[in-house]
């Protein structure tokens, strides 16, 4: 059984809404596994059948390619002898804009605009409000809105995005992604550098092939544009994939995909395009460490939660 650790922002600034890992949290998370675990790279361990028969072996994995990922958990990830790989979103490389989920929070904590119509039919009641007066408002209306927006169609959602884009026209993005320089850094250091599409689109929720296909072939072959080679590993954003998009990851030319399942890695019994990984979060220590150990799930299945 493999552990599979996933990771996303690190930075000692504290956001209201999806608060980085705090570097202090990192370093403890990452002292703890390289003295617990074996930590290897995910690609080298999947293509070495004698690291998939060790015990205690661990993977150290980030999403989205943030720079604050070069800036405050490589230095770490360096001094803990530690090799990560790194699924980047490469339309945010290229342009330097966060991902769909990071502008929507954004936008709602920064914007001044009060007046939002969402009169999407395909949407609850609740959520064709006009009227968001103050941050408060509207922040906690984003916590609302975001979990109902991941159960939409792609069609649906970008529709939605779109709209409030539209209305939060006021909103300046912020630059917090990596360039092509940055993550060829994080390659020279010695880490793995995969896709994790273009667009960071949910992929389990489109229906269209030639679009789902066109995430997945493009995003790896402009990492191969800038870095010499094709990945072989897809990260699905936000954990969604279905039997589709693991079909056109395969037709990409991918060999492993990566999901979010809070589970530990059994190469015996799950897919190559299947793989689980156990998501970290800023959190208490106490409850850091035992989502590490896995005794968190175990403690949830057990009481049923």
């Amino acid at each position: 059984m493999i552990r599979n650790f996933l990771f996303h922002r690190v930075n000692p600034k504290r956001e209201l809404l999806w608060d980085p890992m705090d570097p202090v949290l990192f370093e403890k998370c990452i002292k703890h596994i390289s003295t617990k675990y074996n930590v290897v790279l995910m690609e080298e361990l999947l293509e070495d059948k004698n690291l998939m028969l060790q015990k205690n072996v661990a993977t150290i994995l980030f999403d989205d390619g943030y720079l604050d990922n070069l800036e405050y958990a490589a230095p770490i990830l360096q001094k803990y002898n530690c090799k990560a790989s790194f699924y980047v979103v490469t339309d945010c490389i290229e342009k330097n804009i966060p991902t769909w989920t990071h502008i929507l929070e954004h936008n709602f904590l920064n914007t001044r605009q009060t007046n939002f119509k969402l009169n999407f039919e395909f949407l609850p009641a609740e959520f064709k409000i006009e009227q968001l007066t103050t941050t408060e408002k509207r922040t906690a209306f984003v916590k609302k809105l975001k979990p109902v927006l991941k159960k939409l169609s792609h069609q649906n959602r970008e529709q939605v995005l779109a709209q409030i884009n539209l209305v939060c026209g006021d909103v300046k993005l912020p630059k917090i992604m990596m360039n092509w320089d940055q993550v060829r850094e994080l390659k020279q250091a010695g880490h793995y550098i995969g896709s994790h599409t273009v667009s960071h689109f949910m992929l389990g929720t489109m229906s269209n092939d030639n679009d789902i296909y066109e995430e997945l072939y493009n995003s790896a072959k402009t990492i191969e544009k800038n870095l010499g080679y094709f990945p072989k590993t897809i990260s699905y954003p936000v954990g969604s994939y279905n039997q589709q998009t693991i079909e056109q990851s395969k037709k990409a030319g991918y060999v492993y995909g990566l999901a979010v399942k809070q589970d530990l890695y059994n190469p015996k019994n799950d897919s190559l395009f299947e793989i689980p990984r156990i998501e970290l979060y800023n959190e208490s220590w106490l409850k850091t460490r035992l989502r590490i150990s896995h005794q968190l799930e175990q403690l949830k299945k057990a009481i049923g939660y």
